[in-house]
C-alpha cells in the first residue's frame, strides 16, 4: 500500500491515478454511484472533499492526450509532464485527476488501495501573488477632497413618496419571483 503525504495549505496541485480496474466495472459503478463517492471509495478516504475530482476514460481524450489535456487544460509546464510523457500516452482504461482543493488546505495522508497506481503529481501554473503597489496621489490615505458632504436625501412628502414606490418595486419583485 502506497501512502502518500499531502502538505498543509497545498495548492495547484494535481495528482493522476491511473484506475487499476476493467473498465466495464468503473462504467457500471459510475452509473451506479457519483463521482465524489466513487473517488472517496477509490482513495479510502471517506471524508476527502471530492467534488472537483475527475474520473474519466482515457478514450474521451482520442486525439488530444493526457498531456496535452493536463496542459492545456490545467496549464501544466511542459517541463513537469516531459519525464511522464510515456507514461501518460501509455495509460488505458479510466484516469481519476485529484485536485488540491479537496483537501482544505489540511495535511493529510492518504492511503489508497491497489485499485490506484499513482502516475505523478503535477503543478498548476498559479499566478503570483505580489502586491500592485499603489502609487498615485489620488490612492494615498486622505487624498479625497476636503469639506465635501454627501448630498442630503430628500425630508418630507417627497421622501415618504419614494419609500412607498421602492417598498411597492421591492414587493413586486418579490411576489414575481415567488411566483415563477
Amino acid at each position: 500500500m502506497t501512502t502518500i503525504l499531502i502538505s498543509p495549505r497545498e495548492r495547484g496541485q494535481i495528482r493522476v491515478f491511473a484506475i487499476n480496474r476493467p473498465s466495464l466495472e468503473i462504467a457500471k459503478a459510475l452509473s451506479d454511484q457519483s463521482k465524489p463517492n466513487l473517488a472517496r471509495d477509490l482513495l479510502n478516504a471517506p471524508d476527502l472533499d471530492t467534488s472537483s475530482t475527475e474520473i474519466f476514460p482515457i478514450s474521451d481524450l482520442a486525439g488530444v492526450g493526457l498531456a496535452a489535456y493536463l496542459s492545456d487544460g490545467y496549464a501544466v509546464d511542459d517541463a513537469q509532464l516531459t519525464p511522464d510523457r510515456s507514461k501518460l500516452a501509455a495509460l488505458d482504461g479510466y484516469v481519476l485527476l485529484l485536485f488540491s482543493d479537496s483537501f482544505g488546505g489540511a495535511a493529510t495522508t492518504l492511503s489508497p488501495g491497489p485499485d490506484l497506481t499513482l502516475i505523478g503529481t503535477y503543478g498548476e501554473l498559479l499566478p503570483e501573488d505580489k502586491p500592485i503597489p499603489l502609487d498615485a496621489d489620488s490612492a494615498q490615505p486622505y487624498s479625497g477632497l476636503p469639506g465635501i458632504s454627501p448630498p442630503t436625501p430628500p425630508r418630507g412628502a417627497a421622501g415618504s413618496v419614494l419609500t412607498v414606490v421602492a417598498l411597492a418595486i421591492g414587493l413586486a419583485l418579490l411576489l414575481w419571483w415567488l411566483l415563477t
